[in-house]
């Protein structure tokens, strides 16, 4: 063998082995960023957000904060309020999370990430961007890739995001909250038209009425104070168009109760479901005997609503009054289900009197008693 043409293949092969190092390796080598380590956001950037936007595929979720009302809402929403615990818990988790190392710089690995589906992004009072991030996949290790719009440089968080699309999610679903303790008075208004009032002077008082009341029947204490007790916590699942035909149908079948407070701030509540219709259709068959007959069959029209809820406080400036407005509310079934069906599901019978014990004779017999005692 030619020792000289070895050498020089051997030169070759090096030479060649250097290049593809070093082109392979051009990615690692170019210097580290200066946002290694360091949260995603500050807190001082975070101190200037007025407005948060959340996007999940072909959802976006707009926030904004009322300092007025000192509450973050949701303007795709008919501007209700979101629920505080999740804004700060994502906030939070915003400026705690640290990009810990480099993905990739290189586009084409880049592009395999699961970007442009889910972002973040943040927004001062002037409307200058405060944070736009662009959410990929999560790692094998529970890792979030994430990158600054439309960088081509990707990093790994040091924690998972999950932005849920569900614009409802994110809002505060507590409608009514008081405290049962503090009702003084009461007014229903039942579906089937009957009606009764009641008041007491404290918790610890039992309910009376002015209202006359059937003969032998006298107010069910425990009754009404449960159908009080339902009412004094009230949160929504979901929304609706005041014109919806579910919410029209539940007007035509609801049941109004009224409660005043020891503040003598008076709610009023009106609930109800469209009710399921049916209608009987005539259905051809085969009968045992393998004869076509005609049958009549009960079929579903119209399926049963959900519960909508109307609320409506004495208090003017009561932000439940305009939020009932923008929109409607559907609220849990048992509201409208475990309600008092009428006036009799708020009465109990008087008890029958307990007959009087025959009182006992004092005196000592006398002796004519004796004798004829003895003589018996």
């Amino acid at each position: 063998m030619n020792l000289n043409k070895l050498y020089i293949s051997t030169a070759v092969l090096a030479v060649a082995a250097g290049i593809t190092y070093f082109v392979k390796s051009a990615d690692s080598a170019k210097p580290e960023d200066p946002r290694l380590g360091t949260a995603i956001v500050s807190n001082d950037d975070l101190n200037k957000v007025t407005t948060l936007e959340l996007i999940s595929g072909s959802e976006s979720m707009t926030f904004r904060y009322d300092a007025d009302a000192s509450n973050w809402q949701l303007q795709e929403r008919h501007n209700l309020p979101a629920d505080t615990k999740k804004i700060t818990d994502l906030t939070n988790q915003l400026k705690e999370t640290k990009l810990q190392r480099i993905a990739s710089r290189k586009p084409e690995r880049i592009a395999d990430f699961g970007f442009g589906i889910d972002y973040i992004n943040l927004h001062d009072a002037d409307g200058n961007s405060v944070l736009s991030l662009d959410l990929g996949r999560e790692t094998d290790a529970g890792k979030q890739l994430v990158r600054f719009g439309q960088e081509e440089l990707a990093f790994i968080a040091s924690d998972s995001f999950s932005v849920n699309g569900d614009p409802v999610s994110w809002l505060d679903k507590t409608l009514l909250k008081t405290e049962r303790d503090e009702i003084r008075s009461a007014t229903f208004q039942l579906e089937n038209g009957d009606t009764l009032s009641v008041a007491r002077e404290s918790e610890n008082d039992d309910w009376t009425t002015e209202d006359s009341l059937p003969d032998g029947k006298q107010l069910d204490q425990g009754a009404i104070t449960r159908a009080l007790n339902r009412l004094v916590s009230i949160n929504f699942i979901r929304l609706a168009e005041h014109g919806d035909p579910e919410v029209v149908g539940a007007q035509e079948h609801s049941y109004t109760i009224s409660y005043t407070l020891a503040d003598d701030t008076t709610y009023t509540i009106t609930a109800g479901r469209r009710p399921e219709v049916k209608v009987e259709k005539e259905v051809e068959t085969t009968n045992d005997e393998g004869e076509t007959i005609t049958e009549t069959q009960e079929e579903v029209e119209t399926p049963v609503g959900a519960v909508f809820v109307k609320i409506s406080s004495s208090d003017e400036t009561a932000p439940i009054n305009d939020y009932m407005t923008r929109t409607a509310f559907a609220t849990t079934s048992t509201l409208y289900t475990a309600a008092p069906e009428s006036l009799d599901a708020l009465l109990a019978d008087i008890p029958e009197p307990e007959p009087e014990p025959e009182p006992e004779s004092d005196s000592e017999p006398t002796e004519e008693a004796v004798e004829e005692t003895a003589a018996e």
